[in-house]
């Protein structure tokens, strides 16, 4: 088994490599005790060299020295040869010579250079050969002389002499022993050469001594670095036990354990470097922190960015699988947002999207996964969440952010979004293919309308919804050119008399059974194939023939054309306007044009240079959907509006919502101040007209006031009480 995985491990280059690299690095105990012993023995053996050339030179020189003084015993060692008589002179010569370890040979020769005899040390040494021509001759020059020896080396060892000296005697001829002169300083002198006397002095064994000493000192030297190295070694690796026990917690924060644990160091600069360690590991520990909650956490809104967000899906995924279990995923994009940044800046933009964060977070149970998808979208996942419960979650978040009001400055904002749902359920599922599927359904809930949920179809009822947009085309572009598009008329009352004031233009067209379609269902399709434009114009042309058609029998008729932002697109809108008006003989002051929040916003100065051109053939502007987009007071008095009119998703529940009356009120208040008159949409019963009524409103439409019909008719709605005495008074004298 261990051959196997050393097999296995072998075949990993990466970790071949990292053990090569391992195994190739230096110890720095190795390294340090290596300097030390080879330091200690570059020091021992320049000492020895020194020592051993220093004590050759000084023996050299003693050497030298020695020679010379044993000169100065040739008196004595050369008694033998004058004293005849002396028989005891041989013995005292031979133990002389033993004495001296340094005399090798004491050789004696007669006057004609014969040997006479010789004292060796060594016992097997050869008879003594007499003396050459050369060295006689030598020799006896020197008889009498300042100098009388021959010093000379050897041939192959300077620490061999040999010295040479002639052995004579001297007398006085004539001593004068009775009639000596001690005036006469140099009496002649009788000299008789007795004989020649050398020595052979061999210093070897001084040298051989020497080297001995120095080979005891040599091994007391190695002794002493072997145990030094022991100690050394054995020293130093305690020493640097701190450094070794510092590699594994090194290698753990490497390898990101950030909870390793440092042992507490003996020596103050390993002890500082564990400090370091440690100081290091907790501010890693303090960034990586940090750093995954970036990495996690939209930084603005503190939710799960999208990355995380995406783990998270796919970890839902896998769970469906194994369980079996379903699952809803919404898509989630504010509508119209970026005119709070046009409007107010983007740090304005900041504080709503953290608003609107904490009230999706509020919105949907604690165990939903919220997370900001970026810019203004967001995304929110519902585990173990059937199609019901992501209808009841998706209503509910509608509606919340349907009542939440924000406001900047002078400004109220009411950050509607637009919901796109996709269920998730059963294996296979694909995490990037269902975020895909809730952001088309998103788009679709965009194209309806705004403001609300759209659950993604599968792949056969999408194919189906394509190709009935496809239907939708062909329809639309028949209608506009054979003009089969319908046209309805719903009146607009006044709250305090209940009287008709005017009638607002409905498009409608007839679907195969020729029952009416209303244009919620084709518009979307109109949009998306561009044809918004052209239905504009042929609601205007149409428009105007139908006022001079009714107008004969109702002068008081008064009618208001609803119009997209793809009409405002064409620079020749006033001039189309003019000419339709002209041809049909209607009056400007009885037309009014109705023109979105958001396209008001969006494109204020367009909007503006527009309305001017359509102001000029008397036609009175009216402001549609008030509240659904965001509402900014700040540009009503600059468009000069006539009529505002609030978006029906503040009426529908105005009797049980305080929010929703509070912001009716305000609308109110603040555009009586800049002259205009307000109407609000969708009144569906009498409760709700009489609060209406209370709350400054003027005017109202809506299936309680009438109807849309084919004719215009003129039917007054019933009043409360209180109006109708408060309209009894005004005309009574």
């Amino acid at each position: 088994m261990r051959a196997a995985i050393a097999a296995i491990l072998g075949r990993l280059p990466g970790l071949s490599r990292l053990k090569v690299e391992r195994r190739s690095k230096r110890v720095l105990v190795h390294e340090i005790l290596s300097i030390q012993i080879f330091s200690a023995a570059l020091v021992g053996a320049l000492a020895i060299a020194t020592l051993y050339w220093g004590g050759q030179w000084v023996l050299q020189d003693n050497y030298d020295r020695w020679a010379l003084q044993w000169t100065e015993e040739l008196n004595e060692l050369g008694s033998p040869l004058y004293l005849n008589e002396d028989s005891d002179a041989r013995v005292r010569l031979e133990s002389y010579v033993e004495r001296y370890s340094e005399i090798d040979r004491v050789v004696y020769y007669a006057t004609n250079g014969s040997a006479l005899f010789s004292v060796d040390n060594d016992a097997a040494a050869p008879p003594a050969a007499g003396l050459s021509d050369t060295l006689l001759r030598d020799a006896t020059a020197v008889v009498g002389s300042r100098q009388p020896y021959l010093l000379s080396h050897a041939d192959l060892d300077p620490r061999q002499f040999e010295i040479l000296a002639p052995v004579w005697t001297e007398s006085i001829v004539d001593d004068g022993l009775f009639g000596f002169d001690p005036s006469n300083a140099e009496p002649e002198a009788k000299t008789e050469l007795v004989g020649f006397i050398s020595i052979k002095l061999d210093f070897i064994i001084f040298h051989d001594r020497l080297l001995a000493n120095i080979k005891t000192a040599v091994m007391i030297l190695l002794t002493l670095l072997f145990a030094f190295a022991l100690f050394g070694h054995r020293a130093l690796r305690n020493a640097l036990k701190s450094f070794s026990q510092l590699e594994q917690p090194i290698r753990e924060l490497a390898k990101g354990n950030l909870e390793v644990e440092f042992k507490p160091a003996e020596h103050r600069e390993i002890s500082d470097i564990v400090e370091a360690l440690e100081t290091t590991a907790t501010a890693l520990s303090e960034r990586d922190a940090e750093l995954l909650e970036l990495a996690n956490h939209d930084s603005l809104t503190g939710l799960f960015n999208r990355r995380r967000f995406m783990e998270e899906l796919q970890n839902a995924v896998t769970e469906l699988a194994q369980n079996g279990q379903s699952a809803a995923l919404f898509f989630i994009d504010l509508d119209q947002f970026k005119y709070v940044n046009d409007a107010c800046g983007h740090p304005a933009g900041d504080r709503l999207i953290r608003k609107v964060a904490d009230e999706l977070v509020r919105s949907v149970d604690e165990d939903a996964i919220v997370a900001r998808f970026g810019g203004d979208e967001f995304a929110v996942l519902f585990p173990n969440a059937d199609r019901e419960l992501a209808r009841s979650n998706a209503e509910l978040v509608v509606a919340n952010m349907r009542s939440m009001a924000h406001i900047e400055d002078d400004q109220v904002f009411h950050p509607h979004c637009s919901i796109g749902v996709t269920m998730m359920r059963g294996a296979h599922l694909n995490h990037d293919e269902l975020i895909a599927q809730a952001d088309i359904a998103c788009r679709e809930a965009k194209l309806a309308g705004r403001n609300r949920f759209h659950f993604f179809n599968d792949a056969e009822s999408f194919e189906n919804e394509m190709l009935a947009d496809v239907g939708w085309m062909n329809r639309l572009r028949t209608a506009i050119d054979e003009d089969k598009f319908e046209l309805l008329f719903q009146p607009i009352n006044r709250i305090d008399t209940g009287d008709t004031t005017h009638h607002e233009v409905l498009i409608r067209v007839q679907s195969e059974d020729g029952k009416l379609v209303s244009p919620e269902a084709f518009l979307p399709s109109a949009v998306r194939f561009g044809l918004m434009s052209e239905i504009d114009l042929w609601v205007i042309r149409h428009a105007a023939r139908a006022y001079a058609q009714h107008s004969e029998n109702q002068p008081q008729l008064k009618l208001s054309i609803n119009l997209s932002a793809n009409a405002f697109e064409n620079e020749d809108l006033h001039v189309f306007v003019k000419e339709a008006f002209a041809e049909n003989d209607v009056p400007g002051e009885h037309i009014i044009l109705e023109i979105t929040e958001s396209l008001a916003i969006r494109r204020p100065i367009h909007v503006e240079r527009q309305v001017a051109e359509l102001r000029k053939l008397g036609c009175e502007i009216a402001l549609d959907d008030f509240g659904t987009g965001y509402s900014s007071f700040s540009y009503l008095q600059r468009l000069h509006f006539d009529y505002i009119k609030i978006d029906g998703a503040f009426v529908q529940d105005l009797l049980k919502n305080p929010v929703d009356q509070k912001m009716i009120k305000l609308i109110a208040e603040v555009g009586h101040e800049a002259g205009m008159q307000i109407i609000a949409e969708y009144v569906q019963d009498a409760e709700s007209l009489a609060l209406l009524g209370k709350l400054g409103v003027d005017m109202a439409q809506g299936f309680f006031v009438g109807r849309p019909s084919t004719v215009p008719r003129f039917a007054s709605t019933p009043i409360s009480l209180d109006s109708r005495r408060k309209r009894q008074a005004f005309k009574s004298p």
